[in-house]
């Protein structure tokens, strides 16, 4: 399962089982209020996405199962995967978080309560590839209420003590994030009960637009498909 970053679409991770294993199924999430959710109400909290996400994730659940997110998405991701744990145990193979703050080191921000300019300002800073989205008036007037209610999302998140998942956890970054420094990286280590490891791949906090280099750390730490005995019926 792929979760994507704060006004991304399941889009994203479109070219994505190109590069991995053929035995690999990718499954992106599409958060609700865009494309062809669009006439959905956009989330308003963490847990609008979460038991949802970890509903869809149910059939799936005895298969070797790995949750990757981005920025934004690595937190949804790690939340899913606590809510898949505290109802069934250990069913999550991999938690592959990128491009994000450790849940008890966020920064408080509130680019959500920014005007329609300024908003558009910061996301011209953020993210070269909103360049196209920018120049069409048109699409960003039906996009920008999704990705302000994303950043709301990530704004009123708050866990103050981390919580270890019990899958293995593996935290990536850009070399020249500006907003999730390759020292901020180790620190999910507490949010890790078990195998813990780190990658920094070079690029910004959009490094994973170029995608190889990402799916060839992602590739060895997938888990193996299980013997038929202990897969779920």
């Amino acid at each position: 399962m792929c979760a994507p970053h704060a006004g991304g679409t399941a889009h994203a991770y479109r070219t994505w089982p190109t590069g991995l294993p053929s035995d690999v199924e990718v499954h992106a999430v599409q958060y609700p209020g865009r494309q062809d959710r669009l006439g959905e109400p956009a989330p308003t909290s963490m847990d609008d996405l979460v038991g949802p996400v970890a509903d869809a994730l149910e059939p799936f659940l005895g298969e070797p199962l790995a949750l990757f997110g981005h920025s934004m998405g690595a937190i949804v991701a790690y939340e899913v995967t606590l809510e898949l744990e505290r109802r069934h145990g250990q069913v999550v193979d991999l938690l592959a978080v990128s491009g994000s703050r450790a849940p008890h080191h966020r920064e408080e921000h509130d680019r959500h309560e920014l005007g329609d300019a300024e908003l558009i300002e910061e996301l011209r800073g953020l993210n070269d590839s909103f360049e196209d989205l920018l120049a069409a008036p048109e699409l960003l007037d039906l996009v920008l209420p999704s990705i302000r209610a994303d950043f709301g999302v990530v704004g009123r998140y708050r866990r103050t003590t981390p919580e270890p998942v019990r899958a293995p956890l593996l935290a990536l970054g850009g070399t020249t994030d500006p907003d999730v420094g390759p020292e901020d990286l180790p620190r999910w280590r507490a949010c890790a009960g078990g195998a813990f490891s780190t990658r920094t791949l070079p690029g910004g906090h959009f490094y994973l637009t170029d995608e190889q280099p990402v799916l060839d750390v992602l590739t060895p730490w997938l888990p193996a498909r299980r013997p038929a005995a202990h897969r779920s019926a």
